[in-house]
Formats: structure tokens, sequence, C-alpha cells
């Protein structure tokens, strides 16, 4: 086992400035990196995020992006217009289909396969705090919903819940809760969680960064957008 594991907060396509935030880490050969979900959408270079993450066996749980994204599989691998409307216009899916422009059906159907396969949750029990806390890892806080993680009946409530959940600041014992989902202008630690998402895609003052926690160092590593949101370079023909 590595000494550390480094936790990203919410890409959203975001590439340049993720391979600056990398550039970071001491010793990143030699440790793991997970990312909190939510990779694509909203940034121009969706597909170049995965593609890193897929070529280097990164770690990863899936966003409530990434499952819009799944929701609209058929209509994403044949570049047409999606149902979910709100999505594709609203919500950063056009930025994520214009990213793919190019790329082979078998290799877009690759990287669903990849997002599919992603669970909801990651538990690394090896890696604790001080106090004992394992870490665990998703795109919402767990909150009051951990203890159904194993309760089969409210599995879909439970997944619903760490994929789109907000608010929930219950403190579980036992764990370190680290996740994104919801944007804060700076890592929020809480008594056993932290939110990591610090708003990098916004690109606005206070939302401009994209972070990454050092664990269980709880050392906070930070990147300022680097990204060109004017670059277009192609157009997403239906």
């Amino acid at each position: 086992m590595s000494e550390q594991i480094y936790i990203i907060g919410d890409v959203h396509g975001c590439f340049n400035t993720l391979l600056e935030l990398i550039k970071q880490f001491p010793n990143k050969e030699k440790s793991q990196i997970c990312f909190v979900g939510d990779v694509i959408d909203r940034g121009l270079f969706s597909c170049d995020v995965v593609e890193l993450i897929m070529q280097n066996d990164y770690k990863m749980v899936m966003g409530n992006h990434e499952r819009r994204l799944l929701s609209n599989k058929f209509e994403f691998l044949n570049n047409k217009v999606p149902f979910d409307r709100s999505w594709f216009f609203g919500n950063g899916g056009e930025e994520t289909y214009r990213s793919y422009l190019g790329q082979s059906v078998e290799f877009k159907q690759r990287h669903v396969d990849f997002l599919e396969s992603r669970p909801v949750y990651l538990e690394f029990k090896d890696y604790k705090t001080q106090n004992g806390e394992h870490l665990v890892v998703s795109h919402s806080a767990v909150g009051n919903m951990w203890e159904l993680r194993n309760d089969k009946y409210a599995s879909e409530e439970f997944k619903r819940h760490l994929l789109s959940g907000r608010g929930d600041e219950m403190q579980v014992e036992g764990i370190f809760n680290v996740y994104g989902h919801t944007p804060v202008k700076e890592v929020k630690f809480y008594k056993n969680s932290a939110d990591i998402d610090t708003g990098c895609v916004f690109n606005e003052v206070g939302y401009d960064k994209l972070s990454a926690l050092e664990f269980p160092s709880m050392k906070i590593y930070t990147q300022r957008n680097v990204e060109n949101f004017n670059k277009k370079d192609k157009d997403v023909v239906f």
C-alpha cells in the first residue's frame, strides 16, 4: 500500500487544470489517486479526462453527471440529441458530446462501459486517520444513509442520495468521508468528513480552482483554473 492517497474534487472536463494539479503531488507514481465523480460535463475536455483516468488505472466513484450521461447512452453513442434536454443544453451535456466528436462508437462504448462500472462509493480500510476512521470516497456525502449501504430494499434510495444528495452533514462514526458535488469556496472540513469540490469549472471569483486532499495527512493541493473556455474547435452536427 502506498503511504497516501490523493482524492480529487469535481473536474467537470477541466483537463488542463487537472494535469497541473497532479503535477503537484509528491511521489504521485507511487501513490493512489481517486476521483469523487463528476469528471465530465461543462468543461471542454471530458473525453480526455476519462481517458486519463482509464489509462492510469485511477480510482473513481460515479457522480450525478456520469449518471445523466449513462441515462442517455444510446443517443450519446449515436450522436443524437438526448431525451434529457435539461442536461444537454443546461448542465454540460453538449460540451461532453463535443469533446467526443471524431471518436468511433467503439471508443465511446469503452468509456461508457468504464463509467457504468464505477461504484457510488469506495472504502479504503487501510487508510486511516489518527483517530482510526477509515477513508470512504463518494460523490455526495454519505451522511445518514450510510447505515443503509447493505440494505437491498433501500439500494436505489441509497444510490440516489450518494449521487445527488445535498445538505446532509451528519457525521458517521468510524469513517472519514471525502466527497464533492456541492461547490464550496475552500475545502470544508467537518468532524468526520470533507467537501473538496471547489467549483473549478465555474471559473469565477471564489469558485475557480480544482482541489485535492492528501489522505491521511489532510494536506490540501489546489490549482487555479487554466482552461480556455472560449475555445470550441468542433461543431456538433446532428
